[in-house]
């Protein structure tokens, strides 16, 4: 498999906000009384759609391949003003519970949602004002 890389695209505001509204509904489905592992799921869906907002904004896309979320995550993260770094590395880390729980049939603690859920509501305000402004 190649590596995933970033394509200049047309900066696209519009489709930008349509990531958005994508990141939204799987943060909110996340709320829903399903499994742990299904909320991991949908909480990293939520992080890679509101990511790709924040790329579109700017005129980026990350191509499919390997590494492509994490570059996704930090390439979408330099993107925003301020320190984002304890932001990265809890998302990384909420990256890498939804490849255990997809990928490895791991258990998902309680606690590593929450860790997930407020990184990922974190970068949903932080889109949100970037494509409000």
């Amino acid at each position: 498999m190649t590596d995933a890389r970033i394509e200049k695209v047309h900066a696209d505001r519009v489709r930008a906000r349509m990531f958005l509204e994508q990141a939204d509904r799987f943060r909110s489905d996340a709320d829903a009384p399903i499994s742990a592992e299904s909320q991991a799921v949908l909480l990293h869906n939520a992080a890679v759609s509101a990511c790709d907002a924040i790329l579109q904004a700017v005129g980026l896309r990350v191509t499919g391949g390997e590494r492509s979320h994490i570059l996704r995550l930090e390439t979408a993260l330099e993107q925003l003003d301020g320190d984002t770094e304890e932001l990265l590395e809890a998302l990384d880390a909420s990256r890498e519970r939804r490849n255990e729980a997809s990928y490895a049939a791991s258990f998902v603690p309680e606690a590593s949602l929450s860790d997930a859920r407020e990184a990922t509501t974190e970068l949903l305000e932080r889109v949100r004002a970037i494509l409000n402004a």
